[in-house]
């Protein structure tokens, strides 16, 4: 009887962390690639505002300066959309393997035959 309660408790933790190391797997790659959006975006503000600090230097009228500072907010602007759009798609794809993950799951659970455990009467556990 103790064999088959440590079997199952064995076997329940295999399970349990299998599942753990697929979530682990989801969620580091999720965090992975938001990760790197965020870096690739942060490293475009730098240069594009270094590049529009030396544009600045040029400009001879306030009209190129409102021309230059329209261009460079609209670019920004584009750039902050496409952050967006592109982090949405990743957790959107994130949300979707974590529900796969739980569906599969359940459906494993379920289709497992569930086994009564085995009684033993006071009499025989105490031969």
């Amino acid at each position: 009887m103790q064999n088959e309660i440590i079997e199952k408790m064995t076997e329940a933790g295999q399970t349990s962390y299998a599942a753990m190391q697929e979530l682990s797997a989801i969620n580091t790659k999720t965090l992975k690639t938001i990760s790197e959006l965020q870096i690739g975006f942060a490293t475009y503000s730098i240069e594009s505002g270094v590049e529009f600090v030396k544009t600045l230097s040029s400009l001879t009228s306030y009209k190129d300066l409102m021309s230059l500072e329209t261009e460079y907010a609209t670019d920004y602007g584009t750039k902050v959309m496409e952050l967006g759009n592109k982090t949405t798609e990743v957790l959107n794809e994130s949300r979707d393997d974590v529900v796969s993950f739980f569906e599969k799951s359940i459906e494993k659970a379920a289709a497992e035959p569930k086994k009564a455990p085995k009684r033993t009467s006071k009499k025989a556990a105490a031969a």
